[in-house]
């Protein structure tokens, strides 16, 4: 459990804090509920991938970046598949001609295949790999392809274990998943009939949803009953499934905290601006914050850490206003005593917008906000080196509430400076 006030005074803000008892448990929740095997997507959040490593029965690693994070944490190399759309050259010599450990890996493309096969052959390895099947964009094969490299393939150096699909995130229809569902099993026979090729194992990514935005309502109990259903239809044809979870598995076990640097009032509205912003914060399906997440407002006295939608504890804070001169004093209360205001980055663009129109009791210099669901994604999708800020730390906390610094801060300034 994360304890917000020691976040706060041990580490400071903007930071970023992931619950890895959360994520264990979530981890074994999906396993059960779905009865599938687990991948852990690495592009959905690198700096967990070592603590879950006894839970997860693999990792999809979709970069050589991403295999190097997982290697240089002594990751089991026999968990690792080796994904991504681009596969360059020397990064898969280096790989096959390293380690003959590897769990597996993809091949998106005729020319994937070609590469895989020559690499495998000039290191004298045997590899496992998975055909990804395209879903119409520009991950994948097409089924035509898909086949050819099946009658194609050349098994001594490449063994076909079956098939790979992910075809999008945020999946709120059933009805789509179950379309999916008929999809692979109709490729499951026709490949056996055609080809006499039994696929034994099918990696799929159901892109489970997360709700990001206050006001978003979701029964993920009986969602994921439908979804059980469809898999286990996939299952009656023998094969051995595996789910690729990102998204769904890290989201909700992470938080933001960033603090108010100043405010000020015009005839557009009252604005706080805070020492983090887009660079580091980014939901998905936001629009220049139109859409309002789940957040905490916290203030911190001299003795603790109070939530300004405590009402037990709102005169407390009204006093701490007391000491503010008139004059910079931000906002009109309405007859509720809230304020509207407008939250805005540190980043010098007027897209640097996480939340317009919030209504709040009245905020001061140094009030921290805490974002929640933010574990997947947010900390890499944001326009990181714009302007030069400072890549937040990054904490992890333990099941006894303990806080670890996985990362300190960076100065992007070094990666944005010029050498001569």
């Amino acid at each position: 459990m994360i304890d917000n006030e020691k976040v706060i005074r041990e580490i400071g803000t903007p930071t970023y804090v992931y619950d890895v008892a959360a994520i264990l448990d979530r981890i074994k929740y999906l396993r059960g509920k779905l009865d599938a095997d687990i991948l852990y997507a690495v592009k959905a959040n690198s700096f967990i991938v070592k603590e879950i490593e006894e839970e997860i029965d693999g990792y999809e690693i979709c970069s050589k970046g991403e295999f190097d994070i997982c290697n240089s944490l002594d990751i089991n190399r026999g968990k690792m598949v080796i994904s991504g759309v681009h596969k360059d050259r020397p990064s898969i010599e280096e790989m096959l001609e390293s380690y003959d450990d590897i769990r597996k890996y993809t091949i998106e493309s005729l020319n994937q295949w070609e590469l895989l096969t020559d690499v495998a052959k000039n290191c004298g390895r045997h590899i496992h790999a998975l055909i990804r099947l395209t879903s119409g964009n520009q991950f994948g094969v097409c089924e035509e392809d898909l086949k050819y490299i099946i009658a194609h393939n050349d098994e001594a150096v490449i063994e076909i274990d079956g098939i790979e699909y992910f075809s999008g995130t945020q999946k709120h229809s059933i009805k789509k998943i179950n379309k999916e569902a008929d999809k692979l099993i109709t490729l499951i026979d026709t490949l056996r009939v055609e080809l006499g090729f039994t696929v034994r194992e099918i990696e799929y990514g159901p892109g489970l949803p997360i709700f990001y935005y206050q006001g978003e309502e979701f029964d993920e109990e009986a969602f994921l009953d439908e979804v059980k259903l469809a898999l286990d239809r996939i299952k009656e044809k023998g094969v051995k499934l595996s789910l690729e979870v990102g998204r769904s598995l890290v989201a909700t076990s992470g938080r933001y905290y960033t603090s108010i640097g100043d405010m000020k009032s015009n005839k557009n509205g009252n604005f706080v601006i805070l020492d983090g912003g887009i660079n580091h914060l980014v939901y998905y399906g936001g629009t220049l914050g139109m859409r309002i997440p789940h957040f905490q407002v916290v203030r911190v006295t001299e003795d603790e850490a109070v939530n300004l939608n405590d009402e037990k504890k709102i005169e407390k804070l009204n006093k701490s206003v007391d000491e503010i001169p008139k004059e910079l004093l931000v906002g009109t209360e309405d007859e509720n005593g809230l304020i509207t205001y407008n939250l805005h980055g540190s980043l010098c663009t007027v897209n640097d917008i996480l939340v317009k129109n919030i209504n709040s009791r009245r905020l001061k210099l140094g009030d921290v906000f805490i974002f929640e669901n933010v574990g997947a994604y947010s900390s890499t999708e944001g326009i990181s080196l714009f302007l030069s800020r400072d890549l937040p730390k990054i904490a992890l906390c333990d099941k006894e509430g303990n806080l670890r610094v996985v990362r300190e801060v960076i100065k992007t300034s070094n990666i944005n400076l010029p050498r001569y």
